[in-house]
């Protein structure tokens, strides 16, 4: 017997068989038909449920494979410093931290986010003397927008033993003042450095952002997450598991282990009585930069690492923006394919930022799935035409050369470096469109149909879960968005403002709009 039957809806199944329908007929959170309307009849039982779309889409539930949950959580609750908060210059943010400062007794750590230097009348990033006028009695950590760089007072400083003396971690770098060598607050690469120093936000506090986040995600139709955060780890895994058994976490999650967790944990240590449809466990990410001015981990480290996951059956997911770390990964992981034979391994690359046809072409030939982020292209669009060189800016992000190499390609949100709405990124994708209406590579648009893709059935399948969501097919997990309009039919730049009205989650209404 079906559960519940959505009819007269436009539903775009994103299956390459079944097209376009009408009707799609759940039971047992399963999608049983894909049909007209005109079986509705034979399919409708006494006791099912049917809701009328009204002509409304329906799309499969949007897969976010590239995410950072946690840190998503943490910053609902922290202070927003983004310039849509009117925060234009350092003497804004000194003034939101002085407000803040006064409700929070002495002591207590003030955290901030979305720090924006672009958009600052500085065009500087504040410094430890400026967050120390703001907050002398307060220790202050602001994160800044890209995630990978934060401002600490002095006060935050010394507590996380920062000082002149202090050698720069591995992978990161302590700025410092040319004139005296002394640190200016400003670290780059150093959040896994700062997460062992910094006191963790209380249970209640993280739980009060989980849940937004929760609502978030599903009222932009988000019903699969990916997380990315390479300090995943057992412990992480337990904490996710919490939140799941708890309801507070929706989203069917997959989680990847940093190379921390594992090395220091196998994969039968990740287990738990949630459904693995719901809680599963994914690749191993590996943060590969320049923020040292050398590649780190070093190619010698990287090509052990990525070894040792493909001889695990894992699948490496590296980090990698610059063309020369990514020219890294794809030796790295072109290196570890001979020693063990595997017929899937499809290892990642995530971001991909600045990639020229020669590097596309030599991905294309390797068993690698690249996840990247079109919705960078709307939020740092203007950013990227005024400050990226110009030989950089003709290879960024590059997705049309990418998809007609055959590459196989996703997209993700990278939450919470940018908001998750897949609506933005999808438009972003078919317009290159920045958010203040410059345009960034034209000439690399997609159409409406692959960009879908990349939200959906190509999310998932780089997850290796193609066989089981990203489509609207019998057999498949019943997630579902219904959107007010089809995205293939407006106006491109207009599809970043089509509204979800429903979310469906293994064949339950888990949101809807109003």
């Amino acid at each position: 017997m079906c559960t519940l039957i959505l009819l007269n809806g436009n539903v775009i199944t994103m299956d390459p068989v079944l097209r376009n329908a009408e009707l799609v007929a759940i039971d047992e959170g399963r999608i049983v038909a894909v049909t007209g309307n005109e079986m509705l009849g034979s399919l409708k039982k006494p006791g099912t449920q049917t809701i009328d779309c009204k002509g409304k889409t329906l799309l499969p539930g949007f897969v976010d494979p590239h995410c950072h949950f946690r840190a998503y959580a943490e910053s609902l609750i922290a202070l927003n410093l983004s310039p849509q908060e009117q925060i234009h210059s350092v003497g804004d943010i000194q003034d939101k931290i002085r407000d803040f400062c006064k409700s929070q007794p002495i002591g207590a750590w003030v955290r901030g986010k979305a720090c924006n230097e672009f958009h600052l009348a500085e065009k500087r990033l504040p410094n430890r003397w400026d967050l120390d006028a703001a907050a002398p009695l307060h220790p202050v950590k602001i994160t800044h927008r890209s995630g990978h760089a934060h401002i600490l007072n002095s006060l935050a400083l010394r507590q996380v033993h920062v000082s002149e003396e202090t050698g720069d971690p591995p992978g990161g770098l302590i700025d410092r003042a040319p004139e005296t060598g002394i640190p200016t607050g400003i670290l780059y690469g150093m959040g896994a450095y700062l997460a062992e120093k910094i006191p963790p936000l209380d249970e209640t506090a993280i739980e009060k952002g989980a849940r937004l986040a929760n609502e978030k995600l599903l009222s932009c139709g988000i019903t699969s997450i990916q997380d990315a955060s390479a300090s995943n780890d057992l412990d992480q895994w337990k904490r996710f598991e919490a939140l799941k058994a708890r309801g507070i976490l929706q989203p069917r999650l997959t989680m990847m282990t940093g190379w921390k967790g594992f090395a220091e944990s196998p994969r039968q240590s990740f287990v738990s009585m949630i459904d693995r449809a719901h809680l599963g466990l994914g690749g191993v990410k590996i943060i590969a930069g320049y923020a040292t001015g050398a590649l780190h981990p070093s190619r010698e480290e990287l090509n052990e690492q990525v070894s040792a996951i493909h001889r695990a059956e894992r699948q490496a997911v590296i980090h990698a923006v610059e063309e020369p770390v990514i020219e890294a990964a794809c030796d790295a992981i072109e290196n570890a394919i001979p020693w063990h034979s595997r017929p899937d391994a499809r290892h990642r690359i995530e971001h991909c930022s600045v990639c020229p046809p020669s590097l596309i072409r030599r991905l294309a030939g390797l068993p690698i799935t690249v996840v990247t982020h079109p919705s960078f292209i709307y939020y740092n669009g203007d950013r990227y035409l005024e400050t990226v060189p110009d030989n950089q800016l003709e290879h960024l992000y590059p997705i049309g050369s990418m998809l007609r190499q055959g590459l196989p390609a996703a997209a993700a949100s990278d939450f919470p470096i940018s908001d998750p709405n897949p609506l933005v990124g999808i438009c972003a994708a078919v317009t290159r469109m920045t958010e203040g209406g410059g345009r960034v590579l034209p000439q690399q648009v997609i159409s409406v149909s692959s960009a879908l893709r990349m939200h959906t059935l190509g999310a998932a399948a780089a997850g290796f879960e193609e066989g089981i969501k990203g489509s609207i097919s019998p057999g498949k997990v019943a997630d579902l968005v219904v959107l007010n309009e089809d995205p293939c039919a407006v106006a491109a730049d207009c599809i970043k403002n089509i509204r979800v009205m429903m979310t469906v989650l293994a064949g339950k209404v888990v949101w809807e709009a109003g």
